[in-house]
Formats: C-alpha cells, structure tokens, sequence
C-alpha cells in the first residue's frame, strides 16, 4: 500500500492556495539563476516564440538610512517570490530588475523612467515619502504598477492614492491609533514623546498627537533632538519629570537601539510606564538587543514566529540571507506573489485589470485575512507585541511575544476620511 503523500509545509509556495498546481510543481525545481543583476526563469523548454518577460524591478536603498528594512534582504524576499511562483502559464519568464538610489526623488525618477522605457510592469520597494510619491504618479502616468514597501507615509493611500499603486506596510498614522488606542485600552491617556529633528520624526510625532488627541488623550509633555544625538541623559530626566505613563519613541534604525539601552539603563522602563515604539522593524530591536529592549511595546501585521506560515517563509528567508525577516521583507515577498497572480488570472500585462483583481480577492498573508482596499491599503490585522526580556527567548531572533491583536478595522481610517476619491 502507498502510503500518502506528507501535507505541505505551511507556508510554503505549495501550501498556497491560490498558486496553480503547475506552478507547486515547477517550485520543485531549481528554476533560480542569477547573472548581472538580473534573475530570469527559463521559458518552457521547446517553447517556440516565447513571450517577452515579465520584468519586476526592485528599487531600493541598498547602504543609507533605508538600508536596513530595504536594500539586499528585500531584494531576495522577491527573488522568493519570483522562484515560487514559477513560469507564467503562457511560458513567459519572470525577470527582476535591482538598483538601489540615495533616497533623492529625482534619483529614483531617473531609474523608474529608464525601467519603463525598457518594458518593467511593475516596481516595488521606493524607500523615502518623496521618492515614492514621484514614482507612484510616474507609474500611473505610464499605466504600470507600483508596489510600495519602503515607506509608512500615509500619503500614498491618501490624496496621492491611485488604482494602480498598492501600500504594503502600516503607515505611521494607522500604527498610531493602533497603539494608542491599545495603551488607552489599558487606562493610560498621558505620553510624553521622544522626536527626531527630521522629516520622518516629526511626521511620526503629528500622527502620534492626533491619535492621542483623538481618544481623549494628552501629550504632557515632548522633547527633540538632533538626528545625531548619541546621549538621551536630558531626554529621560524630561520624561520622568512630566509624569507620563506612556513614552512614545518615533525614531527608527540606530538612534532606536541607542534610545532604548538608555533608557532602560535609566529607569524610564518602569513606575507603572509604557514604553512604545512606534516606527520600529525586527532589527532594530534585534541591534538593540534583547536586554535593552525587554518590555518595549509595539504593532505589527507581520512577525516571523506568529504562525507556520510565517515560520516556514522565515526560516527559508534565513537560510538565504542570515537574519530573519521584518515586516518589509514579508510585505514585498506577498506584494509580488499577489501581483503575479493577478496576471495569471487576467492574462494580461494591462495594470488596469490586474490591479482591479489585485483589489477584487484576498491576499495571501502568511495565514492571516487581508485585503487590498480600492485606495491600495492593505488591510491586515495587527499583533500587540512585547519584547521578550532574555531569559523568556528561544532563539536568537525570538524577540517578540504576541499580547493581543488589533483588528483592522480598528486600525485603518475609513477611505473617506483619507483624502483618496477612489471610490467616492
């Protein structure tokens, strides 16, 4: 007797519902090369006339500020994609595109101008608000598509949203009223907010204010510091002497990782307060480290051990780049594969249709229910997370522990009220 064939791994490509059965075979296969830049899967062997390939290009910031939820680990969560989905059925090959830009607008504009004219039906990735405002209007202008990974503006999904243009990752105003509206679940309504004197800091602290003020709450109390700053000794002093039970934090990468050591070196990490990182990606509290960072409370729609669909993509991830994926990496891996099926369903390269049934069905989301507003939000439910002091982890990245869940709908604000006439 035969014995049956073992259930697929969750997670993986052939766990995935939505994949055609051709393709769960075709990922069997070592379909990947890569040469110059490029990845190309080869067309079906004695295919005659094969159709041109389908190019995605990743456009990233491979060595700044962006770097560390960008850059090459994006790049191979959509190598991932690509060699999981397979040829397309009419033999057309997949083929991506990477090049990396200093976070300037018109850098990223000279690079997506040059892929279109080459034939790219679809970038991902646009680090920095600028950046990816211009190329989300380039893209629309020349009717290809634009998957966006590389930034928590809500702007993309607001007055500047389009029908061909999809935001993968929670912007800084959703993640706001998810985590204030979590703390005030708790009985806390007074924060003091820690700012960076740049565009991105100041952004985060707007959106901060509004969900606070929004549920009744109160800011008591703020300090602002230079980009550069190395010593907070005056910002924890501030803090405590406001009376605060919530310290928000809108920084992100290093400056984080140096906020959170002192400040829990400095007492701030206690007396009955919250300490809330509102912008933070899994290595920034990996760099930190766990002794640091132990306590530290924050959102997202995606955390590697949250499931086995996240855990069978994470350790895959891990084994091909070293560290485990944050929540860009995932977004791009599913941006990609929700995008080629798109194509496979419509067939057709037309971003028009395949955007509409991008919207029309439901996202593979490593095992939670998500969506694709008509503005192009994705619409995910959220984990509540708290950092796992050291002696509770069994791992080196098992940082997180899951507190609760946030539903979407308490998370995202109505379409109306975004600014976007999608739909209106």
């Amino acid at each position: 007797m035969t014995a049956p064939p073992s259930p697929p791994d969750p997670g993986s490509a052939a766990s995935d519902p939505n994949v055609p059965l051709a393709a769960h075979a075709l990922t069997r296969r070592t379909l990947f090369a890569a040469a110059g830049g490029a990845v190309l899967l080869p067309a079906v062997a004695g295919a005659q006339d094969a159709p041109p390939p389908l190019v995605v290009g990743v456009l990233s910031d491979q060595s700044g500020l962006g770097a560390s939820v960008s850059g090459p680990p994006l790049v191979q969560a959509v190598k991932m994609a690509i060699r999981d989905t397979g040829l397309l059925p009419d033999g057309r090959p997949l083929s991506l595109l990477e090049d990396s830009f200093i976070l300037k607008p018109d850098d990223a504009l000279a690079v997506a101008k040059r892929w279109f004219d080459q034939g790219v039906s679809a970038i991902i990735d646009v680090p920095g608000t600028g950046a990816a405002l211009a190329v989300q209007a380039l893209a629309t202008a020349r009717r290809r598509t634009a998957l966006m990974t590389g930034t928590i503006s809500p702007a993309l999904t607001g007055r500047a949203c389009s029908p061909l243009a999809s935001s993968w990752t929670i912007d800084s105003a959703s993640m706001a009223n998810a985590l204030v509206g979590a703390v005030a679940r708790g009985g806390t309504k007074s924060w003091f907010l820690v700012v960076p004197d740049t565009a991105l800091g100041m952004a985060v602290e707007a959106d901060a204010i509004r969900a606070i003020e929004a549920i009744g709450g109160q800011v008591v109390g703020r300090s602002r510091h230079p980009a550069e700053e190395s010593d907070y000794g005056s910002v924890i002093a501030q803090a405590k002497a406001a009376g605060a039970k919530a310290i928000g934090l809108c920084d992100i990468t290093r400056a984080l990782a140096v906020q959170l050591g002192q400040f829990q070196d400095g007492g701030l990490f206690g007396d009955g307060r919250s300490v809330v990182a509102f912008v933070p990606a899994l290595g920034d509290i990996h760099a930190a480290g766990a002794k640091a960072a132990k306590g530290l409370l924050l959102a997202d729609s995606f955390f590697w051990n949250q499931n086995e669909p996240s855990r069978s993509f994470s350790n895959r991830f891990m084994d091909a780049v070293g560290q485990m994926p944050n929540t860009a990496h995932a977004a791009a891996y599913a941006a990609v594969r929700h995008f080629l099926r798109a194509v496979v369903a419509t067939e057709t390269l037309d971003a028009v249709l395949v955007n509409e049934e991008m919207r029309r069905n439901p996202v593979y989301f490593f095992g939670r229910t998500a969506r694709l507003r008509l503005d192009g939000r994705l619409m995910a439910d959220l984990s509540l997370l708290r950092v796992k002091a050291p002696e509770a982890m069994h791992g080196a990245w098992d940082h997180y522990e899951q507190i609760g869940v946030i539903p979407a709908a308490d998370v995202y604000r109505p379409i109306s009220q975004t600014g976007c006439r999608i739909g209106a």
